[in-house]
């Protein structure tokens, strides 16, 4: 089975948020499960990769303009997985003001690249499976329309031969682009699905995805429910509503290598569940003095994140530190984000000298969090996925989220984590003094440590789920 898995950014080549740790690790998890997987990706102008050579070129017309392509070719670091990288001058930064139309190209450039691959690269690819708007134009444009009864064209040999996927990372970005994007892709605006804006007609790159695809994929199973119940936005209700029988949730998994306390080299020592409790009492003491806060014995809260107003619960968050009294806890902020969000935990910060928040991304310091902190926060408003709370675990440190996403899939109340459901200030606070008085009874605390800790949240799992997938649509299956 050949694989071609296609998306935005890839950990150790290009980082952006947490795609990048999925475009990684699930290729390499499948791989290692016997499938000939390849990933597609833009050459960034900023990138710097090793080992990587020339392979070709693609000529393809854009905006009434006959473009060329090159080809490049890795292999992602510490696996065999090969990486095909195009370059061309729109394609050499990720974001700026023509975003959308950057990766609507790249989608035409990955459509030359599946029609001509049955002669240039050693047989057609059986799966294209696509990552997030950023490549949703991708089933259309491969042929998928004639698929779908309510577009009828003449049928072509790739759409017969194509299998696609779609998977939704994030419903909050759906790559929202003027119609003038068709006549650049030269395609007909009669295939696209309009719809009016105070600036003019406009579609949704994700939804144009959603529309053709054999299947969509999210990355949790209370996502999909949520998103098919409109929660995340009611343009996709009637999508969903047409299909929602191509609609599957599969949790995404951690890098159990990259994040083991174990053999992590970036902590003061290391531990297994059976040193954990003297470890982590250790690390904590590490971090209380590295971060400037009192070496205290309270529970000491973490956050690791994205500073993101719409998502992340920050505003509960500086809620419950209003209401909880100086003393009864300490808070470690890491992350970087949304301008008025930092500046208002920067006062918050000076104003508590028992919270510390480090605007920055620095993944040693979010190691060091992860392994100190007693409990770790994510009241996201939203959650797809979320992979905090399995490497909180992975740790040892007890999560306390919000039931929702992918949040609601992988912590079990008052056993690895503690739950609050209300997006309120009032449920947080409560859910913070349960999990404080959980932490100063010993017995149970050290038990949900350890169990916490035994949970497998490892790309094997969600790679079977995967490849069980590309099997069934390979077959042919509905």
């Amino acid at each position: 089975m050949k694989v071609l898995f296609v998306t935005s950014e890839v950990t150790k080549l290009y980082k952006r948020g947490g795609l990048a740790d999925v475009s990684y690790s699930l290729p390499a998890a499948l791989a290692r499960l016997g499938v000939a997987i390849a990933i597609a990706m833009p050459f960034y102008e900023s990138m710097s990769t090793k080992n990587v050579i020339c392979v070709g070129q693609l000529a393809l017309d854009y905006d009434r303009r006959r473009e060329l392509v090159f080809i490049f070719r890795t292999t992602l670091p510490g696996t065999k997985v090969p990486v095909y990288l195009f370059r061309h001058p729109i394609l050499n930064q990720y974001d700026g003001e023509k975003i959308v139309e950057r990766f609507a190209f790249f989608s035409k450039a990955v459509t030359q690249l599946y029609l001509y691959s049955q002669d240039t690269m050693g047989g057609p690819y059986d799966i294209v499976h696509c990552q997030d708007w950023h490549t949703a134009l991708i089933p259309l444009l491969v042929g998928e329309h004639t698929k779908v009864g309510h577009h009828r064209h003449e049928e072509t040999i790739q759409s017969k031969q194509a299998k696609t996927i779609l998977t939704i990372h994030n419903l909050l970005y759906t790559g929202e682009s003027g119609v003038s994007i068709a006549l650049k892709l030269g395609i007909p605006q009669s295939m696209l699905h309009i719809f009016q804006t105070p600036l003019g007609p406009a579609i949704r790159l994700m939804e144009e995805g959603m529309e053709y695809v054999d299947r969509v994929t999210t990355v949790s199973p209370t996502y999909a429910k949520e998103i098919m119940a409109g929660k995340h936005g009611k343009s996709t209700v009637d999508v969903f509503t047409r299909r929602g029988d191509r609609i599957r949730g599969i949790l995404n998994g951690i890098d159990s290598d990259a994040w083991d306390p174990r053999t992590d080299k970036e902590l003061p020592r290391t531990y297994s569940a059976t040193t954990v409790i003297a470890a982590k009492a250790e690390i904590k003491k590490s971090l209380q003095h590295s971060l400037h806060l009192p070496e205290l014995d309270v529970p000491l809260f973490g956050f690791v994140g994205r500073f993101e107003g719409r998502q992340k619960g920050l505003d509960l968050v500086a809620k419950a530190i209003a209401a909880i009294p100086d003393g009864q806890y300490q808070l470690a902020l890491l992350g970087t984000g949304q301008k008025s969000l930092i500046q208002e935990f920067i006062q918050l910060a000076r104003k508590h000298h028992t919270i510390s928040f480090t605007h920055t991304f620095d993944e040693r310091l979010a190691k060091r969090i992860y392994a100190g902190a007693d409990i770790m926060l994510i009241p996201s408003k939203f959650e797809p996925c979320g992979l905090t709370q399995m490497i909180a675990m992975r740790y040892g440190t007890i999560p306390l989220v919000r039931k929702t996403g992918g949040l609601a899939d992988s912590v079990h109340d008052g056993v690895t984590g503690f739950v609050f459901t209300e997006y309120t200030a009032s449920a947080l606070i409560v859910g913070m003094e349960r999990a404080m008085a959980a932490w100063n009874d010993k017995t149970t605390w050290h038990s949900m440590v350890k169990t916490a800790m035994r949970q497998d949240f490892s790309w094997k799992r969600s790679a079977k789920e995967y490849l069980a997938l590309y099997q069934d649509l390979v077959k042919g299956s509905s």
